[in-house]
């Protein structure tokens, strides 16, 4: 059980499970053992998602005595989600409109639901709130940077030969990644991803398999109407209501539970993070709330070592405040916010085109191509499912992610009480906006312009009606506590010795023209890798 200070209010009673799942520990790629040094001593992790749930597995082979705090639910049963074509509450953090989909003015309940929408000053940022963190939501595109990408962004403490030949694997595995089968490709309701191959081709491209985080025989399952249809038409940035996705309740934390050394305490929402006076220990304030935002309980507990995984804006949101309230003396790095990016996302959809697409298209996706001579950066544009509806035909939605050099800044926000990323560029003023125009710009002509609708296919940036979202909409929020900056190449927090960072805040603003879930699972997994060693002994 957590080491519990002080408990004020109603509070259920949590009891670890004590049951171990067959084979469970038998899953991770590396059989971790127990490190003496480490076992009985307990840890505190904030944040359930890639690399909350990383740590909390390897923390627990290791013997230590682990809490997960977690500010969202739970989500389970049959089909527990809602969908993006009828959305209701368990789409949003505490948010009366639906943070993205179809129709984002209908009015719906502000409760304890699956995305935050954080409004910036200057860029939207979406973030997953439930037991398993992003992972509930995003697409699962696991794919791997490309060396000369990874050798501009990142420094040679964190050598992509490393990477490539332990971490990435490593993290492939567990999360299951492999590409779209064949048969799948071919089946009724994928004519959007056949065609976005054709397109690909005729702009003179290659094609290139992305790995997703998902179960195809699931998928299989949707297809044969054997599982509740989700992915298959489209559906899963809300949740995975057919179970195909792979996101990390269902492994790394599913194998941490099982250990009998973990606890999940969904609902639980840090408020600050104090150090102990005189002592290399800390106190983590939290409440626990309900689903309507009641606060059930406040609570205080005590932590040996503490892990940071609350996402990008979390994690640093946590430090920026608890600093600001006197609460961490030696945190004086200057750098804790700083490094902050979208990965140069830009989103965009493409409207009025020649070729059969579905209105309700399978994925989740299929492939990517590079524009490695794009004028402004360099850039990849991948094809991603979406539940487009029969009144907007011919229709798909791409992301477009650029190798682009403009940073911003979580800072403190006295007003909120929190932190709030700082974002100053002009709309369509960026490297990743002016980046992507151009590729999409360039893709229509060649493969729509000359047969007729050019307009409709523009990617321009329109509040209003949301297509061409551009640069200031992003899912994947990266920075603010940069490894070699504002924190260690082993995560640890400057200025402590037992405060480490393991999620995206560690990566400086890019992952080098890929989505970003396998890069954090596998610099997860290689923080843990270095902590271990760092604390361990020689059995006697």
């Amino acid at each position: 059980m957590p080491v519990l200070l002080h408990v004020g209010g109603r509070e259920a009673t949590v009891r670890r499970r004590t049951v171990l799942q067959a084979g469970a520990l038998s899953v991770g790629a590396v059989a971790f053992k127990q490190v003496p040094a480490l076992q009985g001593r307990t840890a505190v992790i904030i944040g359930s998602g890639f690399g909350g749930a990383v740590t909390a597995y390897r923390l627990a082979q290791a013997g230590m005595v682990v809490t997960v705090l977690e500010r969202g639910r739970r989500w389970t049963g049959s089909a527990p989600f809602c969908t993006i074509s009828n959305p209701d509450w368990r789409c949003a953090w505490f948010g009366d409109r639906p943070p993205l989909g179809l129709d984002t003015s209908k009015v719906i309940e502000r409760r304890a639901g699956l995305i935050q929408k954080h409004v910036g000053d200057g860029i939207q940022v979406m973030c997953g709130a439930g037991v398993g963190g992003g992972s509930l939501v995003i697409g699962m595109f696991l794919p791997q940077p490309r060396r000369a990408d990874w050798e501009k962004v990142y420094p040679a403490e964190l050598p992509y030969s490393e990477f490539e030949s332990v971490y990435w694997p490593r993290a492939r595995q567990n999360l299951g990644a492999a590409t779209i089968p064949a048969d799948v490709q071919a089946a009724p309701g994928f004519e959007a991803a056949r065609a976005w191959l054709q397109y690909v081709a005729e702009f003179g491209r290659t094609a290139v398999p992305v790995p997703f985080g998902v179960n195809w025989d699931v998928i299989r399952d949707e297809l044969a109407g054997r599982a509740v249809r989700c992915h298959t038409i489209g559906e899963g940035p809300f949740g995975s209501n057919s179970g195909a996705k792979n996101s990390v309740d269902r492994n790394y934390l599913a194998w941490a539970e099982a250990t009998g050394n973990v606890t999940v305490l969904p609902l639980h929402e840090v408020t600050e993070i104090r150090e102990v006076s005189g002592q290399e220990r800390f106190e983590v304030a939290a409440r626990q709330i309900d689903e309507t935002g009641a606060v059930l309980a406040s609570k205080v507990l005590a932590a040996e070592f503490l892990f940071l995984a609350a996402g990008s804006l979390g994690s640093t949101s946590l430090l920026l405040t608890s600093r600001a309230r006197g609460r961490l003396p030696r945190l004086t790095s200057t750098e804790v916010g700083k490094g902050w990016g979208n990965n140069g996302d830009f989103l965009i959809a493409r409207l009025n085109l020649r070729r059969a697409v579905g209105s309700a298209q399978g994925g989740p996706g299929n492939s990517r191509f590079f524009d490695d001579s794009n004028p402004y950066a360099p850039a990849s544009m991948a094809w991603e499912a979406a539940p487009i509806p029969s009144w907007l035909p011919s229709t798909t939605a791409h992301l477009i992610t650029s190798l682009a050099p403009e940073r911003g800044e979580i800072r403190y926000d006295a007003a909120t009480g929190t932190g709030k990323v700082h974002w100053p560029y002009a709309e369509m003023a960026t490297s990743s906006d002016k980046a992507g125009r151009d590729l999409a710009t360039r893709l229509w002509w060649a493969t729509e312009g000359s047969k007729g609708s050019l307009l409709t296919g523009l990617p321009t940036y329109d509040r209003n009606t949301g297509m061409g979202l551009g640069s200031r909409n992003t899912y994947h929020p990266l920075g603010g506590l940069v490894m070699g900056k504002a924190t260690g190449f082993d995560g640890r927090v400057a200025g402590y010795t037992n405060l480490y960072c393991v999620d995206g805040a560690l990566l400086p603003g890019s992952t080098c023209l890929a989505n970003p879930a396998l890069t954090i699972t596998a610099n997860a997994e290689r923080c843990m890798d270095r902590f271990l060693a760092t604390h361990a002994l020689p059995a006697r």
